[in-house]
């Protein structure tokens, strides 16, 4: 595979960042945000602290987090963090009142930002990922401070994480199975698309895009199964309904189907049919599909049941992302300083969470694309910024615009990243100037330059701090799967511990090569050897789950 950022691969770049993705519940969750962003501000301008709504913001952007996970494990994620905002709000603060705020607040950012994303990717926390510590911890940096604003704001932003972290788990109240029927119908849309899908390594993404969203599927089904264990027989039937929706999509996924347009227009239909609350469309399993079921089912169970990784289990590399994102906003804030003392521009600490921003990725790829997203989003959202910022009204208009900016880019970043800096840029400006004004040309020309320069930054450093590790860690996956499923079929001793961990590696195998497909140096008869490997590995715990059954 030629180097991402090869001009070969460029165009290929550019058409993916420019690419506006399908949406689905998008509204519930961009409604949420916006209630999260609304009451804290409300409440203290209200009480005229308009001073300090600027912090109570960020902890408003719990919200942002668990978008489409179970609420059970939505609870503990958004709960999580709301302390890591917390923290990185007072931490920001104290560089405030450091005898170097600027060059402190630097370091501030990129360690936070570091850290951040490290735990993230360690405890699979999705987007923004670490990027709202990062600014977080800017922002508070960069506000007038003393002794006792540390208190202060640690109390504001816990009081707005609380008061969001309710409205998050609300949807629970209304429709507690929403997060996986959203799964089930992702995967058969997912698995729709491929029929559309080109040749090339595009489709090779699409099928791996499929996969995925299968596997969420599976997962979300099997942790709906298990939180249901001991009730009556309609959550039982219904989950039931649910595996034989995701077993046909998985089936659509292997060409069982032969990805026809009839059956691309039938999966696209019962995913219409699931909805957040009502009857689940009930499917007759074929016998492929019981078994897949079954399957599926034991997979599930030994991963939840195997008690440690086991000695021949790939560890996945953390490090290089996080030292990514700590060098380019270490660069980045560096440069963007020296640029404040030369030209008198301000707000420096915008080019490091640029820098975080465009490094909030699995590979050098997608920092590339993300990097094209943000500079171009920014350029065209500053003439809608230089709107809003000189908008009369007071602090309630601003209110008003930070509510409504927030609904619209959590809309649009999960269709188009660079569609949302649209929204993004001007409510990132009111965020940081609530309380205190800047002359609204001085701060959209701040703005410009600090944000591509820190998005140039951030991408030259996922140039020089590459994740070689990623081609290793697919390449001892592969290995371990095809090792695994040798040692199953060996008639081991104790065959469901060698089952267990087989499909452990099956998933870790999975995981390696979404990550090592965005990095330079993935050789392409490597992707024929995963596909093998994970079907190789699957027969052998299907004949596991039927002994009967061929392998």
């Amino acid at each position: 595979m030629s180097d991402p950022v090869s001009p070969a691969t460029v165009p290929h770049d550019l058409r993916a960042a420019v690419r506006v993705r399908p949406a689905d519940a998008a509204w519930a969750f961009a409604f949420r945000a916006g209630l999260a962003v609304a009451v804290p501000l409300v409440v203290l301008i209200a009480s005229g602290h308009t001073a300090w709504a600027g912090v109570a913001t960020f902890g408003a952007f719990t919200a942002l987090y668990g978008r489409d996970e179970p609420y059970r494990r939505r609870a503990v994620i958004v709960a999580f963090s709301a302390a890591g905002l917390v923290a990185s709000v007072v931490m920001g603060t104290l560089a405030a009142l450091a005898p170097h705020p600027e060059i402190v607040g630097v370091a501030v950012i990129a360690l936070i930002g570091g850290a951040a994303t490290l735990l993230c990717n360690r405890y699979r926390v999705g987007p923004p990922a670490g990027l709202m510590f990062a600014f977080a911890a800017a922002v508070a940096s960069a506000l007038p401070a003393t002794a006792s604003s540390v208190p202060r704001n640690a109390a504001l932003t816990a009081a707005a994480a609380a008061v969001a972290w309710l409205i998050v788990m609300s949807g629970a109240l209304v429709a507690p199975d929403a997060p996986r029927r959203l799964a089930v119908a992702r995967a058969l849309r997912a698995a729709a698309a491929l029929h559309t899908a080109p040749a090339g390594p595009p489709g090779l993404q699409a099928r791996q895009q499929a996969a995925l969203a299968v596997d969420r599927a599976w997962r979300a089904v099997a942790a709906g199964r298990w939180a249901a264990a001991g009730a009556s027989a309609g959550p039982g039937d219904e989950l039931r309904a649910e595996e034989i929706l995701v077993a046909h999509a998985e089936n659509e996924l292997s060409g069982v189907h032969g990805r026809s347009a009839e059956v691309a227009a039938e999966l696209r239909a019962l995913a219409a049919r699931v909805g957040p609350r009502g009857p689940i469309p009930r499917l007759r399993a074929t016998p492929a599909e019981n078994a897949r079921i079954a399957e599926r089912r034991l997979g599930a169970s030994l991963l939840r049941d195997l008690p440690t990784p086991g000695p021949g289990t790939p560890r996945r590399p953390l490090w290089p992302a996080a030292a990514r994102v700590a060098f380019g906003a270490l660069i980045a804030g560096a440069a963007a300083g020296v640029l404040v003392h030369v030209t008198g521009l301000s707000h420096p600490y915008w080019a490091a969470v640029s820098a975080v921003a465009v490094l909030q990725t699995a590979s050098l790829r997608l920092s590339t694309q993300k990097a094209i997203q943000r500079a171009g989003g920014t350029i065209v959202g500053l003439l809608l910024a230089g709107l809003v910022v000189s908008i009369p009204g007071g602090p309630w208009m601003m209110v008003a615009g930070i509510v409504l900016l927030q609904v619209v880019a959590e809309l649009l970043v999960i269709r188009n990243y660079g569609l949302a800096m649209l929204a993004i840029t001007p409510l990132a400006l009111l965020v940081g100037e609530l309380g205190h004004q800047t002359p609204p040309l001085d701060l959209i020309g701040d703005r410009l330059v600090q944000t591509v320069l820190g998005s140039l930054l951030g991408l030259a450093a996922a140039l020089l701090v590459r994740n070689r590790a990623a081609n290793r860690y697919l390449a001892e996956a592969v290995t371990a799967v095809e090792i695994g499923t040798d040692a199953l079929r060996r008639d081991p001793a104790d065959p469901m511990l060698e089952a267990r961990r087989l499909a452990l590696l099956v998933a870790t195998l999975r995981e390696a090569y979404d990550v090592a497909a965005g990095e330079p140096g993935l050789q392409p008869e490597i992707t024929a050897r995963v596909l093998e490997a994970e079907k190789s590995a699957r027969d052998s715990l299907a004949v596991l789950t039927h002994p009967n059954k061929a392998a």
